[in-house]
């Protein structure tokens, strides 16, 4: 008998705790680290056995085994375990059993009564179990299920399960297969398949069909789509949808995803053959492809410096909407390279757009080739100050219209200060020069400007940025902050030379997001000139709860009128129209924001917008309302008056209903309506939606989409694989993924 044996013997006779034994239990095996526990221990010399009772606990290789009472006969290696038998696996799976026969690595063995769980949930139950090559599990007259048992009276079903003959877990190959199986729903069967395999647990990639899913549309008529994902490799995959629908040609749809040693990138696309149809919606008789790609990468070249690129075209205006892949209106494409360092940064990107309204020209839509900017502030202060120098270039390029050139360079300065009476000042300068190229001008946009002009401008500006907060504490752990805001520019007058064009300035939104901006412009194309001051009043209230109430209110005045500025913007006159903004938070999850416009002489609204946005238990919502005034001059827009709503109601821990709609209230029409119920829990997810859009576009006509969505999430991981990435805020907009209701 080995030494240790007779000391883990020894101890356990005279009440020691139970010693870690380095031999092997089977004779002859490798040597590896094996703990026993366990309250008696009784060994027989004549009979070389060792029996274990009252609390065993075995370790071996990262493998736990716990039971009542243990023997391990010396001359055949078997462990033998009885009664609460628990085998606990390194990956975290977990074994429960009447009764073990095991090797003495506690790897192979017979089981009976077996239940093994995969994880919190999901489980396999077999009559008898053998298990070989410390890998492969065989189950006999087996049953799976990722589903709860009910506890309630007179129900001891789960949701679906599926039993079968003869079941096999292949922990090797990361497979369980089953066969002569029979998928039953609340214990009643539905439909048997002599043998299919899936993916366990442990495997977040793997080939085999995700979940279909089916509807109709107005459009397409009966769907059914159903995946067939392919995982090539574990740094690339491609997924193949084929949509086949009853009014329609098949639709093949792809989607290819890849992570490299310095990033990742995928790429969705679509193709189909089918009617074509001419500008009024009707069939020409002819045929045509249909087809989409949308796509985005993101790479590191250094630990400062990235590329990448965003893919986003289709073949067809309205191909998008027809077939329920997105609700887009404008695509975009880019490719960019950048670099950042602390606050400093610079990127050269070339831009391609695709407009897809009717009244949307290609051919005066630019490609921007390049666009390249630096940012670089200096580590030192200057004058106290942060001292930053600014350069960008950009070419716009058109088939037909205005081709234009800028190189723009200037200088930044800012400093702050707060004054012992708790005054914040900031004082600050900006000069700045470009240099336009006109390379085929527009008669229309740039008048009295030739082909190939050369057109120079410098602008200046300095100003000071005074607030002074005051704070009162409550005794009742309320904080009330009250806070005077001026800011004061001092700036010549003038807007340059006739003739500059203006591409990066054409929307301009007053509100209380650039009420304090020096400059109103979003771009550089348009200054602001001239002296003014804007003034605002800032009032916060934060709840001891951690609700909040803050309202901001303002308005511009300046000595001379500005003509850079349109009438419709409320600025540009010695005074401007009144804005505010008032954001209540009535409890953490809730936020109600009003933004609105008044206008300076008889304060009429102007621009009124109202978001909802919001999580809990109970509830999701995202609500808005929005009124505009007419815009001709900046977007040739009318008055526009919408309210939109999207909400997701819990109406228990397992059910959902899904609501949504969309209104044009200037025109009294609906653009969009949704309905759906849904049912998820730990193994299944049931999703009933309906959708009505009632707009028109060319050959998109008014349709209603009904969708059913079906998951089993233990057989594909809830019907999606795993993204490599996360969303990225450059691709620009929620209209890139499908609009379906399983994307609500």
């Amino acid at each position: 008998m080995r030494l240790s044996i007779l000391l883990l013997a020894t101890a356990c006779a005279l009440g020691a705790p139970a010693l870690a034994a380095s031999e092997p239990l089977a004779p002859g095996g490798e040597a590896e680290s094996v703990v026993f526990r366990a309250d008696r221990l009784v060994y027989d010399a004549d009979g070389r056995t060792v029996r274990l009772s009252g609390n065993v606990e075995i370790a071996s290789d990262g493998r736990l085994l716990t039971a009542d009472e243990v023997g391990y006969d010396q001359t055949t290696g078997r462990v033998m375990a009885r009664g609460h038998v628990v085998i606990r696996e390194a990956d975290g799976s977990m074994l429960t059993a009447d009764e073990v026969e095991l090797t003495g690595d506690l790897k192979d063995g017979v089981v009976d009564n077996i239940a093994v769980f995969l994880d919190e949930y999901a489980r396999l139950a077999a009559v008898r179990a053998t298990r070989e090559a410390g890998a492969r599990t065989t189950l006999e007259s087996a049953v799976f299920s990722p589903c709860r048992v009910c506890t309630e009276k007179g129900q001891t079903e789960p949701l679906w399960q599926i039993t079968a003959t003869r079941v096999v877990w292949d922990q090797t190959t990361k497979r369980i297969s089953y066969e002569d199986a029979s998928f039953e729903l609340f214990g009643t069967p539905l439909v048997t398949i002599p043998a299919f395999s899936h993916a366990d647990f442990s495997v977040k990639n793997q080939t085999g069909f995700l979940a279909p899913s089916a509807g109709s549309t107005s459009d397409l008529g009966y769907f059914v789509e159903v995946p067939f994902h392919w995982a090539l490799d574990p740094s690339y995959d491609l997924t193949i949808s084929p949509l086949i629908a009853t009014e329609a040609n098949p639709v093949l749809k792809l989607d290819w995803r890849q992570e490299t040693s310095s990033g990742a990138y995928f790429l969705s696309g679509s193709y189909t053959y089918d009617d074509a149809y001419d500008t009024d919606g009707n069939r020409t008789g002819a045929q045509t492809s249909y087809s989409h790609v949308f796509g985005r990468g993101r790479f590191r070249l250094s630990e400062k410096m990235g590329w990448g690129f965003d893919l986003e075209r289709t073949s067809s205006d309205t191909y998008l909407k027809r077939y329920e892949i997105s609700d887009a209106d404008r695509l975009t494409s880019r490719a960019y390279w950048d670099w950042r360092n602390g606050r400093s940064y610079a990127s050269v990107s070339a831009y391609a757009f695709q407009g897809l309204r009717a009244t949307d020209d290609d051919a005066l839509t630019p490609i921007v080739l390049p666009e390249a900017m630096l940012h670089y502030v200096l580590d030192e202060p200057v004058y106290g100050g942060e001292l930053a120098l600014d350069a960008s270039l950009i070419a716009l390029n058109r088939s037909r219209g205005l081709d234009t050139q800028r190189l723009a360079a200037g200088v930044s300065w800012s400093r702050p200060e707060i004054l012992e009476g708790g005054q914040a000042i900031t004082f600050f300068a900006e000069a700045r020069a470009e240099l336009y190229r006109i390379g085929t001008a527009d008669p229309v946009l740039t008048p009295g400007v030739e082909d190939g002009d050369l057109l120079s401008r410098a602008t200046l500006y300095a100003g000071i940025d005074m607030r002074w907060p005051f704070v009162r504490q409550t005794e009742d752990g309320f904080t009330q902050i009250v806070e005077p805001i001026m800011q004061v520019v001092i700036a010549p007058y003038g807007d340059g030379p006739d003739g500059i064009p203006n591409e990066d300035s054409l929307s301009l939104e007053f509100d209380d997001t650039n009420l304090f901006n020096p400059v109103k412009f979003t771009g550089l194309d348009l200054i602001e000139s001239g002296p003014r001051a804007n003034i605002g009043l800032r009032y916060a209230e934060f709840f001891p709860g951690g609700g909040s109430l803050e309202v901001l209110a303002g308005f511009q005045v300046r000595l001379d009128d500005d003509p850079a500025f349109e009438n419709a913007s409320g600025l540009g006159e010695t005074q401007s129209d009144y804005v505010g903004r008032v954001t209540f938070v009535p409890w953490p999850g809730l936020t109600i924001v009003n933004r609105l416009r008044l206008d300076k002489d008889d304060f009429s609204v102007r621009r009124n917008e109202v978001y909802i946005q919001g999580s809990g238990s109970w509830y999701e919502i995202d609500a808005s309302y929005l009124k505009l005034e007419s815009d001709p001059a900046l977007t040739g827009l009318g008055p526009r008056e919408e309210v939109s709503l999207r909400s997701r109601l819990y109406v228990d821990e397992y059910w959902s209903v899904i609501g949504g709609a969309r209104r044009d209230l200037e025109s009294d029409q609906m653009i969009e309506s949704r309905f759906g119920v849904a049912y998820e829990d730990e193994c299944s997810f049931v999703e009933l939606g309906f959708r009505r859009r009632f707009t028109r576009d060319r050959d998109s006509e008014p349709s209603t989409t009904v969708i059913l969505s079906i998951r089993l999430k233990a057989l594909g991981d809830g019907g999606t694989a795993a993204p490599l990435f996360e969303a990225d805020p450059y691709l620009g907009a929620e209209n890139r993924d499908p609009q379906g209701f399983r994307s609500f």
